[in-house]
């Protein structure tokens, strides 16, 4: 799946891929996981199990996706996205860049010879931690967490958005105003009833000060572990949740 270092990363996805070339977020990460991997879009269509359409239709920005649904179409191959709100002169992926392939592919070569050496298979979500999916925009939210507990939280927006709003202190109609969204869906947004797509999260992060900042990693199925193994035995996960919390309050002093 991966290909080797010596090849052009223009290469990889035919001409559609040029380093440097400006592109939407979304865009970018799913070429850049193309091209660090060195596969098709029907490749990546087929494991994440959707139609190339919708892969074309992302990377040509026909398609303005949830992140959720570039989430699970970079999970198949074994990379998971790393998105947060920040100050974006430090990196954000808004273009596809030699430099940034060349990452992914090292990190995501590693990770496969790690996980060999201990007797694992390449990276990739365990079986039974996500929501089944049926193929078209959007994709079911992530998970977030471990355990029965485990939730969505409305999938990446809710979280970057309501954090975000928190730290600056804007006021939701002045960013609905300055991002051009009614109050009513930015409200919708944070509350995780509404899923917005990923120009839209950029938008709203811009309008408070900051931006999205997004890169590809290899998928960490540590929590995925954690996940089924509180299924398997949910009332040793009780106890250790219980267990934890107590620990925590008994840490906790207050003034």
């Amino acid at each position: 799946m991966v290909a080797s270092a010596s090849e052009g990363a223009g290469a990889l996805v035919g001409g559609r891929f040029f380093g440097g070339a400006a592109c939407g977020v979304a865009a970018g990460l799913v070429l850049t996981a193309r091209a660090a991997l060195g596969i098709g879009a029907d490749e990546l269509a087929g494991a994440a199990g959707c139609g190339v359409d919708l892969v074309d239709d992302i990377e040509t920005g026909r398609c303005d996706p949830v992140l959720d649904t570039v989430e699970r179409l970079v999970n198949s191959v074994g990379l998971e996205v790393r998105a947060g709100a920040g100050d974006c002169s430090g990196g954000v992926l808004a273009a596809v860049s030699e430099s940034e392939v060349r990452r992914v592919r090292q990190a995501f070569v590693e990770a496969v010879e790690f996980r060999g050496f201990c007797g694992l298979g390449p990276p990739g979500p365990l079986k039974g931690t996500q929501w089944d999916w049926d193929g078209f925009e959007p994709a079911p939210p992530r998970l977030f967490g471990a355990g029965p507990t485990r939730r969505d939280g409305g999938g990446w927006a809710a979280i970057l958005v309501s954090g975000q709003r928190q730290r600056s202190g804007a006021a939701l109609e002045d960013i609905a105003a300055a991002a051009s969204l009614s109050p009513a869906r930015v409200a919708g947004i944070e509350a995780g009833r509404i899923r917005p797509s990923t120009s839209e999260l950029e938008r709203l992060l811009w309008a408070m000060g900051t931006g999205l900042r997004a890169r590809l990693e290899p998928y960490d199925d540590h929590d995925d572990g954690l996940h089924l193994q509180a299924v398997a035995d949910p009332e040793r996960y009780r106890r250790r949740l219980s267990n934890g919390e107590a620990a925590f309050s008994a840490a906790v002093v207050l003034d």
